[in-house]
C-alpha cells in the first residue's frame, strides 16, 4: 500500500526538518561526552546498547520521521490548526517571514543549529500564544513521535519499549475472556433491527447494555473503535496508542494548551485506564442533588448503584502493592503531615503489577468492561458491532412511520413533529452505510468527546449540547533520584493525597497521584523542552525518575465542537482559578519529591529551571528552595506556558431540570426528544473530583433503570397511545 501524499512541499519539509533537528539534535565531541557522563550507574544493558544512538541521532536521522510527524500532526490537530503548520513553515522559508517570527534577518534554513534551538527556546516563553503554540507543535508532538515510533530511542531511556518484561512469567495471572462475536454492515442499504441501540461500549455503554439485555430487551452495541483480544495485545506504546486511543494518544485542545488522553476501543476507557476506582465523594452527591435539583444522587437507589458497580468490578484495596513511586508518595506525605490514602482497584482482590496496562491488559486481571459488563450483556443475548461509526441519528413522528432509506434521510432529521429517535445511520470500517432501527430506545454512550458530537451532527439544537465540558486538567512535577525507580513497574496508581482538594472552601482544588510513565507521554506533556542536550539528559535518566500529577477538579469549563470534517474537537481555555489550583498541587508534589531525597526536581513550566538541592540544604526551610518556589508561583500554570493534560472528560451533555440549563433531563432523556437517552460521563453536572469510572458506571446504572421503567410503562400503554 502506498503512503499518503505529504501535506508539505519540499521547502516546507526542509524547514520542518530544521526545526525538529533543533529540538532533537545529534551530538558528538564534548556534547556527547557530557551526555554519556549523565547515564546512571547500573543502567540495564538494553539501555546502554542504545545510549549512543540517542546521543548521536537527530530527528532527520530516524527513517520516515518527517512522514510520521506529518501523519501525527494531521491526526492530532483540527484542520484549522493544522493549516497553520504549512503556513508557518512557508514563512520560515523566507527572509521576511523569518524576521517576523524570529527576529533574524536571514531564512531559517541559514541559521546555525544553535540559533535555531534558541529560536525555539524563545518561543516556549514568548508573550505571544501563537509562538508558544508553534513551539509545542514542533517540540512536543515531534518528541511524542520519536519515543512512540522509534524503539531504539525509547530503549535508550531505560524504558522496556518492546513490552513488559514480566508479561507471561506467571501463567496463573491470566484470566479467561469472553469469545465475542461481532456483526457488521456488510453492504449498503442493509437494515439491522433491535429493541435498544447503545452507541458506545465504555463505562456508560457497557453498564447500560448489560442492564437492559439482562432485563430482556434486544440490545445492540455499536463501537467505532476496534476490539483487540487480550492475547493479541502487544501492550507497548507503539501499538497501544494506535489501537486503543483517540487520535493515536494525542488529542489536543484547540488552543494547543491541553493534551487529552481518551479511549477509542471496545470497552472504551475501562480498557485503557489505570484501575483507579474511587467512588463519588459526599460533596459531589450533595452538590448535584441540592444545587442542580437532581435529588436522585442523594437517594438510597443511587447508593445501591454505586455499591453494585463496585461489586461487579471487583473493587477493593485488599491486594494493593505500591510500586516505588506510590511508596514514595505515601511515605513523603506522612512525613509532611499530608493526607494520604489507598486508591481502590478494580482487580477483583488480586495484586495487579501491570505498569503497561494502559496499552492493554493481556491478563484480564483488571476488571474492565470487556470482562464484566459487556460479557454480561453478551451472555444475556446482546449483539455487537465494532468499527461502526454513527453518521447521524434518525427521527420520525412515531414508531409506525415508514422505514428510512439512504435516499430519504432528509426526512428523518429532528423537527418539532419528528421527535422520536428510531435508530441511526451507521458507517462500517469499509465505508458501507447501513441503517439500524431501534424499536424502543437509542442510548448515546460515546463518552464526553463523542456523545455531544453525535447529537450535534444529527441536527439537535439544544443550546447546552456540547457545553459544560470538564477535563480534570492536570499539571505535573517530576523528581529524579539516585536510586533506581523504574516508574513503569508495578501497579500504576494506588495512592492519593487530597491535601489540596478543597481550595478556599469550594471543593475545587487538586489531588496528588502517580501517573503512568512512558517516554513519549512524558516528553509530550510534562517534561518542558529546554534544548536538545537538556532534553536528552533528562530522558537518559528516565529510569531514575517519576512524575506526580496535580489533578484538579475544574471550576471552569469548555465545549465540544464539531469541525468541518464532522470530527469532535475541544474548545477549552483553562480558568485562572483552576490554574492556581494546579499550581498549589504542583508545589505540594515538589515538596513530596524534596523530602523523599530527589536530586533534581522539574516542574512542567516553561521558564522555570530545575531545582537541584545542594549539600546541606535545609529542605522546606532552605532559602534557595523558597526562592525557587517563588519563581514557580510567579510563572504559574497557564496554557502553552506549562504542560497540562487530561485523562478525564465529563459534563458535555449536562443533566439538569431544565432545557435552558442542561442537555438531558434527570432520567437521562435528551430534552425535546422521545426514546433518546445519554448515559456516560457527559451527563455529569460538574466535574466528579475523583477518577470518574465508578461515578460514570453508577450514573449509567441508574439511567438504565430509568430506561427500563420508561419502556415497561410504554409497553403497558394502549396501542393507540403510540399513534
Amino acid at each position: 500500500m502506498s503512503s499518503p501524499p505529504s501535506p508539505f512541499n519540499e521547502s516546507q519539509r526542509a524547514v520542518l526538518v530544521a526545526l525538529c533537528d533543533a529540538v532533537f539534535s545529534g551530538h558528538d565531541g564534548e556534547e556527547a561526552a557530557k551526555l554519556r557522563a549523565t547515564v546512571p550507574k547500573g543502567a540495564p544493558k538494553y539501555q546502554l546498547d542504545k545510549v549512543e544512538h540517542l546521543i548521536r541521532s537527530s530527528f532527520s536521522d530516524l527513517p520516515g520521521s518527517v512522514d510520521a510527524l506529518a501523519q501525527q500532526l494531521k491526526t492530532t490537530l483540527s484542520p484549522t490548526n493544522f493549516d497553520q503548520i504549512p503556513l508557518t513553515l512557508t514563512l520560515l522559508s523566507t527572509r521576511a517571514g523569518t524576521f517576523v517570527l524570529t527576529g533574524h534577518l536571514k531564512p531559517f534554513l541559514e541559521l546555525t543549529r544553535t540559533e535555531r534551538e534558541q529560536v525555539l527556546k524563545d518561543w516556549t516563553v514568548s508573550k505571544l500564544s501563537l509562538r508558544r503554540k508553534a513551539a509545542r507543535a514542533f517540540a512536543c508532538i515531534g518528541l511524542f513521535v520519536i519515543y512512540t515510533n522509534y524503539d531504539d530511542c525509547a530503549l535508550a531511556t531505560g524504558y522496556p519499549a518492546l513490552g513488559d518484561p514480566a508479561r507471561g512469567l506467571d501463567a496463573k495471572r491470566n484470566r479467561s475472556h469472553h469469545p465475542y462475536v461481532f456483526e457488521s454492515i456488510s453492504s449498503s442499504s442493509q437494515y439491522v433491527e433491535t429493541d435498544v441501540l447503545v452507541i458506545g461500549s465504555g463505562a456508560g455503554g457497557g453498564v447500560v447494555s448489560s442492564e437492559l439485555a439482562k432485563k430482556g430487551w434486544r440490545t445492540l452495541v455499536l463501537e467505532k473503535g476496534t476490539y483487540v483480544k487480550p492475547e493479541d495485545m502487544v501492550a507497548t506504546p507503539k501499538n497501544g496508542l494506535k489501537e486503543l486511543f483517540e487520535k493515536q494518544g494525542l488529542f489536543i485542545s484547540e488552543d494547543g494548551g491541553i493534551n487529552i488522553l481518551a479511549g477509542a476501543t471496545f470497552g472504551g476507557g475501562t480498557t485503557i485506564n489505570w484501575s483507579a476506582s474511587l467512588a463519588p465523594q459526599h460533596f459531589i452527591r450533595e452538590t448535584w442533588a441540592k444545587e442542580h435539583g437532581l435529588r436522585h444522587f442523594l437517594s438510597p437507589q443511587f447508593t445501591q448503584s454505586i455499591d453494585f458497580v463496585q461489586q461487579r468490578m471487583g473493587v477493593s484495596t485488599s491486594a494493593i502493592q505500591h510500586n516505588k513511586p506510590n511508596q514514595i508518595l505515601v511515605s513523603s506525605a506522612k512525613k509532611l503531615g499530608y493526607h494520604i490514602d489507598n486508591i481502590p482497584q478494580n482487580t477483583n482482590g488480586n495484586p495487579h503489577p501491570c505498569g503497561f496496562c494502559s496499552f492493554g491488559c493481556a491478563s484480564c486481571e483488571k476488571q474492565g468492561g470487556t470482562v464484566t459488563w459487556l460479557q454480561d450483556a453478551a451472555e444475556a443475548g446482546a449483539r455487537f458491532m465494532v468499527g461502526a461509526t454513527v453518521e447521524q441519528l434518525l427521527f420520525a413522528a412515531s414508531s409506525t412511520s415508514p422505514k428510512p432509506t439512504l435516499e430519504t434521510l432528509d426526512n428523518f432529521t429532528p423537527t418539532t413533529t419528528r421527535r422520536r429517535c428510531i435508530g441511526a445511520l451507521v458507517k462500517s470500517s469499509t465505508g458501507a452505510l447501513g441503517i439500524v432501527l431501534a424499536k424502543e430506545a437509542v442510548v448515546v454512550s460515546g463518552g464526553s468527546l463523542n456523545s455531544p458530537a453525535i447529537l450535534i451532527k444529527s441536527g439537535l439544537k439544544g443550546h447546552r449540547i456540547g457545553k459544560n465540558l470538564r477535563l480534570h486538567p492536570v499539571s505535573a512535577v517530576t523528581g529524579y533520584y539516585d536510586e533506581v525507580i523504574k516508574p513503569w513497574e508495578g501497579s500504576i496508581m494506588t495512592a492519593v493525597s487530597n491535601v489540596r482538594e478543597n481550595r478556599e472552601g469550594t471543593h475545587h482544588g487538586c489531588k496528588l497521584e502517580v501517573m503512568m510513565s512512558f517516554p513519549g507521554g512524558s516528553a509530550a506533556s510534562f517534561q518542558p523542552w529546554k534544548g536538545s542536550i537538556a532534553h536528552k539528559e533528562a530522558m537518559l535518566n528516565f529510569n531514575h525518575a517519576f512524575t506526580l500529577i496535580a489533578i484538579s477538579r475544574d471550576r471552569g469549563s469548555g465545549s465540544v465542537i464539531v469541525d468541518e470534517t464532522g470530527i469532535s474537537r475541544v474548545d477549552y481555555v483553562l480558568d485562572p482559578f483552576d490554574g492556581l489550583s494546579m499550581l498549589g498541587g504542583v508545589i505540594a508534589g515538589a515538596e513530596v519529591h524534596l523530602v523523599a531525597g530527589a536530586r533534581r526536581i522539574s516542574t512542567a513550566q516553561a521558564g522555570v529551571e530545575d531545582y537541584i538541592p545542594e549539600e546541606g540544604h535545609q529542605f522546606l526551610n532552605d532559602p534557595k528552595w523558597e526562592k525557587w518556589i517563588a519563581k514557580v508561583r510567579q510563572v504559574g500554570i497557564h496554557p502553552t506556558k506549562a504542560g497540562i493534560g487530561s485523562a478525564h472528560q465529563m459534563g458535555s451533555c449536562q443533566m439538569g431540570t431544565s432545557p435552558v440549563t442542561s442537555a438531558v433531563d434527570p432520567r437521562g432523556r435528551v430534552w425535546g426528544t422521545q426514546g433518546l437517552y445519554v448515559a456516560d460521563a457527559s451527563v455529569f453536572p460538574t466535574a466528579s473530583a475523583v477518577n470518574p469510572m465508578i461515578t460514570t458506571m453508577a450514573v449509567s446504572h441508574s439511567i438504565a433503570q430509568f430506561i427500563n421503567e420508561d419502556l415497561q410503562a410504554a409497553a403497558a400503554e394502549p396501542a393507540s397511545a403510540h399513534l
